[in-house]
């Protein structure tokens, strides 16, 4: 069909890049090669997947059909299927670029003013006056 602009950086994503080169439509190689404009945080980006965002997009759909088990055996057939669902689909997202080429980076968000914390005050209790009792001798002036 297509030449696709992806890197396979392994077999298991040549296998990937082989199947989508020999099956995918006009449409979804111009997909891949080019990238999807998508609006996010008020500006227009270019949506761009890679063969490494398909293989974690698929360990994910893999995880969901073990279904708590400790493995899935998936075949080739379904798995191509989703590579074909990953590149089609424009709600999945990669990476994404500004229209001028460069590597989208999403604003920060602001931090959260830290109010001062009020200084710790340190209350000292009175000491309580002490029961004394009176001595009625030192009152009178030393009688004797």
């Amino acid at each position: 069909m297509g030449q696709l602009n992806l890197t396979a950086n392994n077999t298991a994503e040549q296998r990937i890049k082989d199947y989508l080169e020999q099956n995918a439509s006009e449409a979804l190689v111009e997909k891949i090669n080019n990238g999807v404009e998508i609006q996010k945080d008020g500006k227009t980006l270019i949506n761009k997947k890679t063969l490494g965002g398909f293989m974690n997009y698929a360990t994910e759909e893999a995880r969901k059909q073990a279904d708590g088990s400790s493995y899935a055996c998936i075949d080739d057939q379904t798995v191509f299927g989703w590579a074909v669902h990953y590149f089609e689909e424009e709600s999945i997202i990669g990476k994404l670029y500004n229209l001028n080429g460069e590597e989208y980076n999403a604003p920060k968000p602001a931090k959260s003013v830290e109010l001062a914390k009020p200084a710790k005050v340190e209350v000292k209790e009175q000491p309580k006056p002490q029961n004394q009792q009176i001595d009625l001798f030192s009152i009178l002036g030393g009688v004797q």
